[in-house]
């Protein structure tokens, strides 16, 4: 007697294709965005349940890598807001350094009065730019 391996090697390439896949989807939803450096937060922290608002330098809006008016993010916001009553909802958003900070700001007042109580501001540390203490 002796055992059959395609059904485990059939296993293996959907699970090396979904990988391949998802890696690369991944990579398509984060638009490429010049962030300010600053050191920021001392842990990273990357939420898979937040939504990501990208500001590109031309003054533009992008949710999942697609561009979108201002009214329209701040309606999936605040759609977002209603259907989430317990937690909060929480924003990323990353802003081109080079921005001019009307479109930022227009979009931190939207956010705001869509009920957003705080977002975060993404931001790339520093080459050289110290750890979190009590690191080496």
């Amino acid at each position: 007697m002796g055992f059959d391996m395609t059904p485990m090697i059939d296993v293996v390439l959907q699970l090396i294709i979904f990988f391949m896949y998802t890696t690369q989807f991944s990579q398509v939803v984060r638009s490429e965005v010049e962030l300010p450096l600053e050191t920021g937060e001392e842990e990273a922290v990357e939420q898979t349940d937040e939504i990501i608002i990208d500001v590109r330098a031309d003054s533009t809006y992008l949710v999942a890598g697609v561009e979108t008016s201002l009214d329209d993010v701040i309606a999936m916001v605040r759609a977002e807001v209603e259907a989430s009553v317990d937690e909060p909802v929480r924003v990323l958003v990353r802003a081109d350094k080079t921005a001019p900070a009307r479109p930022l700001n227009e979009l931190a007042e939207r956010l705001a009065l869509a009920g957003v109580k705080s977002w975060r501001l993404g931001t790339e540390r520093p080459r050289g730019a110290p750890e979190a203490e009590g690191t080496p």
